[in-house]
């Protein structure tokens, strides 16, 4: 009896943006899976999807570095392929143009020739009885290298490969997604469904400087990861390097459920895990890692009953000090609970806790707070 192949997970040891060592890492993480050239044929035309969540310094760690970018970019030009770079920010349409500037894909263009695609144009989608609008170029590329940033996150607890996806997804439709699956558990069976609708061909994922504590936005405290990972599984991936982490098996529920739905391999010991670290120092070391407050959910006792869970889920609070009235909140909260003001006024009767208003506040004003029954479980955490 033949046995499967298991899928591979190279990780490098990477702990700076110097151009010639991220090209050098970007190297030797694909070479366990054959090398860019396995992947990217003359004449094809290759989406590069990084995460670009909000316009915000690079030092804050919350979009996809631009020379990790840029690397690929030339890597897949130097195969012979058109590059095309594009995703949809948090946010409204008008602040994209901000976004491509900070977070140097703007100028990464500039360099290499690629070229920016808004994702504006949309291709529908259905999937057993709900329907998903994909962004046109991201259906129409001929392959989709997938490049997230490593950061935990306050809903999902954690945002890598699987979760950037959900950026391919545009703008109001986005929202729209949040509005019809308000839980965690169905908001994470969302994202793998898109993950079924836009299985990328490579994930590489830049873990130099990442996210920890309350991410992925302003909120989220820079943690220097030291490494990059590429592989063809972004279920596997992401499985690797939530354990590393120091999350339990099973606790982020879209790779979860993504390995239940057979879309990846969600066990790490079903996987072949390339750790190219040197001098006995594991590229997976990385430290100990402040995972999200919101964390404490996941421990509510199992004989708490639905009720109970809803009653225990946490809610934004405004810092009115920090707020500088930009309206932001206001304009991607997507049932219409946020007042714009400084400070906003929050109605949290009609909060569905999506925390989008966290992630798009450029002052990091939002916060989240447990209640009364979380402290009482004794499941919160600071």
């Amino acid at each position: 009896m033949v046995q499967d192949v298991l899928p591979i997970v190279s990780v490098v040891p990477c702990k700076t943006y110097d151009p010639g060592v991220i090209r050098q890492a970007v190297d030797s993480a694909l070479a366990p899976l054959g090398g860019l050239d396995r992947f990217v044929h003359p004449g094809m035309q290759v989406l590069l999807k990084p995460n670009l969540l909000v316009a915000s310094d690079l030092e804050q760690a919350i979009t996809t570095h631009p020379v990790v970018v840029e690397a690929v970019a030339e890597l897949v030009q130097a195969a012979g392929a058109t590059v095309l770079i594009g995703d949809s920010p948090g946010g409204s349409a008008r602040s994209e143009p901000q976004v491509w500037r900070k977070s140097g894909m703007s100028a990464v263009a500039e360099r290499t020739g690629a070229r920016l695609v808004p994702f504006e144009e949309l291709v529908w989608k259905r999937l057993g009885t709900d329907d998903y609008f994909i962004s046109r170029p991201v259906v129409e590329a001929d392959l989709v290298i997938n490049l997230p940033k490593l950061k935990t996150h306050m809903l999902t607890l954690y945002s890598g490969a699987v979760k950037n996806l959900f950026g391919t997804i545009p703008g109001q439709r986005k929202r729209d997604i949040h509005f019809r699956c308000p839980g965690v558990e169905d908001f994470s069976r969302a994202l793998v469904d898109v993950l079924e609708l836009t299985p990328p061909g490579l994930t590489l994922l830049d873990g130099v400087l990442g996210q920890e504590g309350n991410g992925p936005g302003v909120r989220g405290t820079p943690h220097r990861y030291g490494c990059l990972a590429a592989s063809t599984d972004p279920v596997a991936l992401d499985a690797v390097i939530t354990q590393a982490m120091g999350f339990r098996p099973g606790e982020v529920l879209h790779i979860r459920e993504a390995g239940a739905r057979g879309l990846g391999t969600s066990s790490v010991d079903e996987i072949d895990i390339t750790d190219n670290g040197a001098n006995g120092n594991p590229a997976l070391n990385f430290g100990e890692v402040l995972l999200p407050s919101t964390h404490w959910y996941f421990h509510i006792p199992a004989w708490a009953t639905a009720p109970l869970r809803r009653v225990a889920r946490v809610r934004p609070q405004v810092a009115a000090t920090a707020c500088e009235g930009c309206g932001r909140c206001a304009e991607v909260c997507l049932c219409g609970a946020i007042t714009p003001g400084q400070p906003p006024t929050l109605d949290l009767n009609r909060c569905i806790g999506c925390f989008c208003c966290a992630e798009i506040c450029p002052q990091g004003a939002i916060s989240l707070r447990s209640n009364l029954f979380a402290r009482l479980l004794g499941t919160s955490r600071p």
